[in-house]
């Protein structure tokens, strides 16, 4: 009855952006700027560092309350995208990412204990876990609240890489052999991989492929698409489609003492207007601002919120359908003319606010992993540079001059992804190269149960604006869209040469040579132009100042990575 009422009067409480901004107050702007660092012209907060006070003594209580865009999944198996945070603070992982005050801790991507105490490795093969004895599942039937053991480590990873089960990530767990998973007791679980994988940490600390399942799932105790159950800081209360997810504290939790919140609301709130106006309401504790023009005016709005400035950068790409013979894009003339028929630069200007970075695929927030346009050799950074007059003269060359194709983007999605897709699409019309726009759903469309747009099953004459999922290592990005065996290859590349450099830095432990390696692969995939990326920005993130010692997570962890750190000031 309490949820009813809490969703019935949320959903009453949907602010129109009018109405919001007449609520403005006066000045406000300077309070909430000073505590976030210092300012260049326009407002913009420039500083990483976290302005949120410095915590205090935790209090116990209240309701701890976010939104995400639309209906996820609860199975985190069956899920793509960012599907995995609805379960993500309910089910506990091996390892997981470490946060702090400072949101540049995330940018590190450094590994913490979760279930996992230890790990061991002679040679990238064979790796030794060992889980902490004190942590135990919900008491939920049939699991009941039982140990979490190796069986259930083992028992996640078997139903992982079953094909009866319907997982989008299962092309990226072949290094896993189920067959290979022994438990020689109830605290140890040994993988024997089946080529040497040196990453094999971050990806158990990764909340898409690594979310701790009770055995009882595979005999079919209970329905994972239907209700949750898990080890994790909170225990699932109820989902309602199209509202949102809630959930309670878990009393049990092996972090004694955590989660400070009683209660975890996790409303759906696609427009982003409407996420405003429930933050500047109090509705929401936590907003995400991707829009650098919207800083001043969303401060002072808010002047009392606590506001980060973290790196984001996300690239957003241009997919195209290589696993086509027929397809033009096969033609590398044709794929260097798109890319230099975009204006980085003025997008960067209208879309941006001049906060832009121009990244190679991989987002900024994978810190010293991920590779910006001006750091690539001078013979590589032409083709990221607007020069439409060369551009022609590749077409030509290519025999293309009167390409008429289809520019795709999924819905729900920002507004400010959607207006890339647009300005890109205006960029290529005014370059010759006629596109017309084409939005797709993401469920039925973009996912299609494993086989839709983001597995590379989009047709020849269409171009796709997407970004990359939140991910906890560099190798996710490169192996799940770019190597030949993976089942998420969005644009079905068969490089054997690519394929050859992904496998061997996913071999090499130290870390340096694997820096190297990771870059190498980076630029070659450039140098191929396998995606045309364009441009990113920063995230603002507001926080309502009730909320303490928050700590941001760049993952769709943060249920259980930032969450429950935080308490509600009374």
């Amino acid at each position: 009855m309490t949820n009813n009422v809490f969703w019935t009067r949320l959903r009453r409480k949907q602010l129109n952006r009018r109405a919001v901004l007449a609520g403005t107050v006066a000045g406000g702007a300077s309070m909430a700027l000073a505590a976030c660092g210092s300012q260049k012209p326009g407002g913009q907060a420039t500083s990483g560092a976290s302005s949120a006070a410095a915590p205090g003594t935790p209090q116990r209580g209240g309701t701890v309350n976010f939104y995400v865009t639309r209906n996820y999944r609860l199975d985190p198996q069956q899920g793509s995208g960012v599907d995995q945070t609805t379960s993500s603070g309910v089910m506990s992982r091996i390892f997981r990412l470490k946060t702090g005050l400072d949101p540049k801790v995330a940018d590190d991507h450094e590994i913490e204990p979760d279930l996992g105490i230890s790990s061991e490795s002679p040679d990238a093969v064979t790796w030794t876990i060992k889980i902490r004895p004190d942590a135990k599942f919900h008491n939920v039937a049939p699991v009941n609240g039982h140990a979490v053991e190796a069986e259930d480590i083992k028992a996640t990873f078997t139903r992982a890489l079953d094909p009866a089960v319907p997982n989008p990530n299962r092309g990226t767990l072949k290094m896993i052999n189920p067959a290979q998973i022994t438990t020689p007791d109830k605290t140890t679980v040994v993988f024997k991989l089946n080529f040497p994988y040196s990453p094999f940490r971050k990806l158990l600390a990764s909340a898409a492929y690594s979310q701790i399942f009770a055995r009882e799932v595979l005999t079919g105790g209970y329905d994972p698409l239907k209700t949750i159950i898990g080890s994790g800081p909170w225990l699932f209360d109820s989902s309602a489609p199209d509202i949102g997810y809630t959930y309670k504290r878990n009393p049990d939790w092996f972090e004694k003492g955590m989660p400070y919140a009683d209660n975890l609301r996790i409303a759906i709130i696609p427009d982003n207007s409407q996420q405003l106006a429930q933050f500047t309401s109090g509705a929401i504790d936590h907003y995400l601002l991707t829009d650098p023009f919207q800083v001043d005016q969303v401060t002072r709005q808010n002047p009392k919120a606590n506001v980060l400035k973290v790196e984001m950068a996300l690239p957003t790409p241009l997919y195209i359908q290589l696993g086509d013979p027929t397809s033009v894009f096969q033609d590398i003339r044709v794929r260097r003319a798109f890319s230099m028929a975009i204006d980085r630069d003025a997008m960067s200007k209208a879309l941006f606010n001049s906060q832009a970075k121009q990244m190679v695929f991989m987002p900024s927030y994978m810190g010293k992993w991920a590779l910006e346009v001006k750091d690539m050799p001078a013979d590589l950074q032409q083709y990221y540079k607007f020069n439409p007059a060369e551009s022609k003269k590749l077409l030509e060359a290519a025999g293309q001059t009167n390409l008429q194709l289809k520019l795709a983007y999924y819905t729900p999605t920002e507004p400010v992804r959607q207006k890339i897709a647009e300005t890109v699409n205006n960029m290529l019309n005014t370059a010759g190269i006629k596109t017309t726009i084409v939005v797709i759903d993401f469920e039925k469309d973009y996912i299609d149960a494993g086989k839709g747009y983001r597995q590379g099953y989009f047709p020849k004459d269409t171009v796709v604006s997407a970004n990359a999922p939140v991910y906890s290592d560099a190798d996710e990005y490169l192996f799940s869209y770019f190597h030949s065996t993976s089942t998420t290859n969005q644009e079905m590349i068969k490089d054997p040469e690519l394929d050859k450099m992904i496998d061997h830095e996913r071999t090499l432990v130290n870390e340096d040579d694997r820096l190297k390696a990771v870059k190498d692969a980076t630029r070659y995939i450039s140098e191929k132009m396998y995606t045309i990326s364009t441009v990113g920005s920063y995230q603002w993130v507001y926080v309502n100042s009730r909320i303490q010692n928050f700590q941001y997570s760049q993952s769709i962890a943060q249920p259980e990575e930032t969450y429950p750190k935080l308490w509600v000031k009374a």
